[in-house]
């Protein structure tokens, strides 16, 4: 999902330094690059693409200690994010930070979220 943008732009889409990973911010297009028009869907696959990302780094959602978010009508987008986030986060919830912007850089995304995890340590 990443290679293309990858080569493009030389942006990866997370960055490991020690036992931290540092997510890029993602949104919420599927992997054949279309969008939902409506925002839930999208908040959801931005979820989704998150997991994906989390996955093959080693870690889940269990190991994300910070979100930033940033929504382009986040007032309005604010019940969708908690009823959304409510299906991917559980206790102990990582700390948020969400942000009202005007724009961003994909005109179709309406959220975009970027986060920091711990990687769990091989118990070996």
């Amino acid at each position: 999902m990443w290679a293309d943008f990858y080569e493009e732009t030389h942006i990866p889409a997370a960055v490991r330094v020690g036992d931290t990973l540092r997510v890029t911010g993602h949104t919420g297009e599927t992997v054949d690059g279309v969008f939902s028009a409506d925002v839930e869907e999208q908040i959801r696959q931005v979820f989704r693409n998150i997991a994906f990302t989390l996955t093959e780094a080693g870690a889940g959602w269990t190991d994300v200690v910070e979100i930033n978010s940033y929504h382009v009508g986040l007032l309005n987008q604010a019940e969708s994010v908690l009823k959304v986030a409510a299906e991917f986060l559980e206790d102990p919830y990582p700390a948020w930070t969400a942000v009202g912007v005007t724009e961003l850089i994909l005109p179709e995304a309406l959220v975009e979220i970027s986060c920091v995890a711990i990687i769990p340590t091989d118990p070996d």
